[in-house]
């Protein structure tokens, strides 16, 4: 009968420490899961954060290129303007001095012609 206790004993023992070891084996389950758990959600954060930094900065670079496109327009107008500007001061001027030389240059052959006709008479 001592035998059979002894075995009892030895049995209650192991199924004990057994029961405690799958205790503490579930827990350090449960803690890895949780850091694994964490681990996955850190890296679903920064691929959202990277996400987000990316359309940030596709929105940033579209509007640079409008405004530089916009001030590129404003720039060619402006550049425009000036020139049609100048073009037609500087054909006015021209125009003017034509018609000077023009005039002249009929007022001196009129009174050639005068001189002319009074000389040959």
């Amino acid at each position: 009968m001592e035998i059979l206790f002894f075995i009892l004993g030895i049995t209650s023992v192991v199924v004990i420490a057994t029961a405690i070891v799958a205790v503490v084996s579930i827990v350090k389950v449960t803690k890895l899961q949780t850091k694994v758990k964490d681990g996955f959600d850190g890296v679903y954060h920064s691929i959202d954060n990277t996400h987000t930094s990316i359309d940030n900065t596709k929105r940033d670079t579209h509007d640079n290129i409008g405004r530089l496109n916009e001030e590129v327009n404003r720039r060619v107008d402006n550049l425009e303007r000036e020139t049609f500007s100048q073009l037609d001061s500087r054909l006015d001027k021209l125009e003017t001095k034509l018609k000077t030389y023009v005039h002249t240059n009929a007022t001196m052959m009129k009174l050639a012609l005068d001189t002319h006709k009074a000389t040959s008479k």
